[in-house]
């Protein structure tokens, strides 16, 4: 919102609207839920980078680059590397291959 302000927009909020689906089976069927997520943002970030590389605006694709597509690869490749883990551990055959999964990623807290 702020950036946006700096460049003397508008702001129009919207309603979020509930997702689809708000369960999941398992640890693996979220983590493949949040991984389309995160592809499906990223893809958003990179359209809205191209369209300002073709308006000729480097300021929001500096913007886009230091603030938010880094990040959203970081995210890919982690839920990337947590489905082959859960894979590795047998999930969703084996509920002690959850187990295991959560407390090696989450630590104590789960």
């Amino acid at each position: 919102l702020t950036y946006q302000n700096k460049r003397g927009g508008h702001i129009v909020l919207q309603d979020i609207t509930k997702p689809e689906r708000d369960e999941w089976g398992n640890c693996r069927a979220s983590r493949l839920c949040a991984l389309q997520l995160e592809k499906t943002v990223n893809q958003a970030l990179l359209d809205l980078h191209k369209l300002a590389t073709e308006k000729n605006d480097p300021h929001i694709c500096d913007f886009l680059e230091s603030e938010y597509l880094e990040e959203q690869v970081k995210a890919i490749e982690q839920l990337g590397d947590h489905l082959t883990n859960l894979k590795h551990l047998g999930v969703p055959q084996s509920g002690m291959g959850e187990y295991l999964f959560d407390k090696l990623t989450l630590g104590e807290s789960s």
